[in-house]
């Protein structure tokens, strides 16, 4: 988890005063757009080392860090 934490706050959200907590809603107030999501979704395709079925990708699956950990364990 701690990975992608980083990966959130030091790349997505580099342009960003705000960093997120593992539990902190990652579409409230626009944090993460269209392509940021895309760009999440091929980190984590990359770190699992599978690729993410389009039926997987879907909104309750990636709310915070915490969910998306638990919904894609690294390999």
């Amino acid at each position: 988890m701690e990975i992608l934490l980083k990966f959130v706050n030091e790349d997505l959200l580099a342009d960003s005063q705000e960093k997120v907590a593992p539990d902190t809603a990652l579409f409230d107030e626009g944090r993460i757009d269209s392509l940021k999501i895309l760009r999440l979704i091929a980190f984590l395709e990359v770190r699992s080392g599978k690729k993410i079925p389009d039926e997987l990708i879907v909104m309750d699956r990636f709310r915070t860090i915490e969910t998306i950990a638990k919904n894609f364990p690294e390999r």
